[in-house]
């Protein structure tokens, strides 16, 4: 026994053989975040946003899902309207080690703002599509390393017009192979049954009544002039995981914070990571990423999903 022993010690300094924590610990997980990060990251204002690729690089994601990426092109400032200084995106990602980038629209010839969503990788990105009609902010599909995203950004004001968003991406996601797994990302503009506890005390909803007098197009209540829980309620039937959900159950929207979005000063969840149900047992960990840099950089805090290969 005392020979066996010595025989495994010795492979094991040679590096032949790798315990089993080791093996459990390398090479086993992607990392992916989810930001909004507000109006083309209007708070930087450093040279090609240099202040967001050194927050990146520190947290070094796999993939990193991207909202209201407002005066970016992807690569070609020649695409951008006439007198404007673009940023470029393929410039910015690599500079955080990201040289695969994807963005759903070049910026509009006349200047107007879209609001685009991104993707950027360490990996390859392929059989993307890019989706703009129908959809206010467009979205994104892709995949990475054998994982289906998709990225979004639903309408700010219309709880119809998210209804038609949601069914086009379920849609898409239906007529795939059923054993893909989809992770299913973005600022969804909208409230989830599973937070319906923190919103009891009806101050959203007033808020919103009070609001639409300000502002008519805010058609955000649904159609009984209620909060709309239709939109998160038909991701939630079609199988798809909420992760934050999974990692943190008891959560729900309980005090003015800007944990996810607090423009209104009210309790409030609006960006949301999804997961297929064939991947819920992927699931490692997600969270909010809350230091002092997401304090101040967007009126939303990014969210962080790690999960298996």
């Amino acid at each position: 026994m005392r020979k066996i022993i010595l025989k495994i010690l010795m492979l094991l300094s040679a590096g032949i053989l790798i315990p089993s924590y080791a093996l459990a610990q390398e090479g086993k997980t992607f990392k992916l975040i989810s930001y909004n990060v507000y109006w083309g990251m209007r708070q930087d204002s450093t040279e090609n946003k240099s202040q967001f690729a050194k927050w990146i690089r520190q947290q070094d994601p796999d993939i990193l899902a991207l909202q209201e990426m407002n005066g970016f092109t992807q690569q070609n400032p020649e695409f951008a309207p006439k007198g404007s200084n673009p940023d470029n995106l393929q410039k910015l990602a690599e500079s955080y080690g990201h040289p695969y980038v994807f963005i759903v629209r070049e910026p509009a010839p006349d200047g107007s703002i879209s609001f685009p969503v991104a993707i950027t990788s360490k990996y390859p990105i392929v059989n993307v599509t890019r989706v703009v009609e129908n959809a206010s902010h467009g979205f994104l599909t892709a995949e990475i390393e054998g994982h289906h995203f998709v990225v979004t950004h639903f309408h700010p004001f219309s709880s119809e017009k998210r209804g038609y968003e949601v069914d086009q991406i379920l849609a898409t996601v239906k007529s795939k192979p059923a054993d893909w797994k989809w992770l299913f990302m973005g600022d969804l503009n909208s409230v989830s049954p599973l937070d319906k506890s923190g919103y009891d005390n009806n101050l959203l909803r007033d808020f919103i009544r009070e609001d639409r007098k300000k502002r008519s197009h805010n058609k955000n209540l649904g159609k009984d002039d209620e909060l709309d829980y239709t939109i998160q309620q038909k991701i939630l039937d079609f199988g798809f995981i909420d992760a934050f959900k999974v990692s943190h159950p008891q959560f729900v929207p309980s005090a003015p914070t800007k944990l996810f979005y607090d423009q209104s000063k009210f309790p409030l969840r609006y960006d949301y990571l999804y997961v297929s149900a064939n991947m819920k047992n992927d699931i490692v960990k997600c969270d909010i990423i809350k230091d002092d840099f997401t304090d101040i950089y967007s009126d939303h805090y990014p969210v962080l999903l790690i999960f298996k290969k």
